[in-house]
């Protein structure tokens, strides 16, 4: 169940399809609940599905996520980071298993059920994303041929 909400959350972040609603459109409770915890955010940008909202913002120059329910309560976020802010046993398996791809972005996500990593990857093949355990340890999330 734990992955399976978290698959639900990685996809909303990349998935194209989510569309973009305009503030109104966004629940007064949400909005709230998001001001109260991020009253320093800028550049926020609110996307939606059927079930979750999402605000895209900054908080100073570190780009962050936060996503909601419909009630108002925040069920994960994330914040983009660097490889280098990976655990050293990911950094270390991901050059081993994964030494012909470029990172492209890496992602910390903390939600309500559970946190990891995840780490976007390329090369002229293939784009993976692939998860980062507790311990280090990385899965393939997906895999999207070229």
């Amino acid at each position: 169940m734990k992955k399976l909400f978290l698959a639900a959350l990685l996809t909303i972040t990349v998935a194209a399809s989510s569309f973009a609603r305009d503030n109104k459109k966004i629940s007064n409770l949400v909005i709230r609940s998001f001001r109260v915890e991020y009253a320093q955010a800028s550049n926020v940008n609110w996307t939606s599905t059927n079930n979750y909202y999402k605000a895209s913002f900054y908080v100073g120059d570190q780009k962050m996520e936060a996503f909601y329910n419909a009630t108002g309560e925040k069920v994960a976020t994330s914040r983009a980071i660097t490889i280098d802010e990976l655990p050293v046993k990911a950094k270390r398996a991901f050059a081993r298993d994964f030494s012909d791809y470029t990172v492209k972005e890496a992602v910390e996500m903390d939600g309500t059920e559970d946190a990891g990593y995840f780490i976007s990857a390329e090369n002229e093949k293939e784009t993976v994303i692939l998860k980062v355990n507790s311990t280090g340890g990385l899965s393939t999330f997906k895999t999207t041929k070229k």
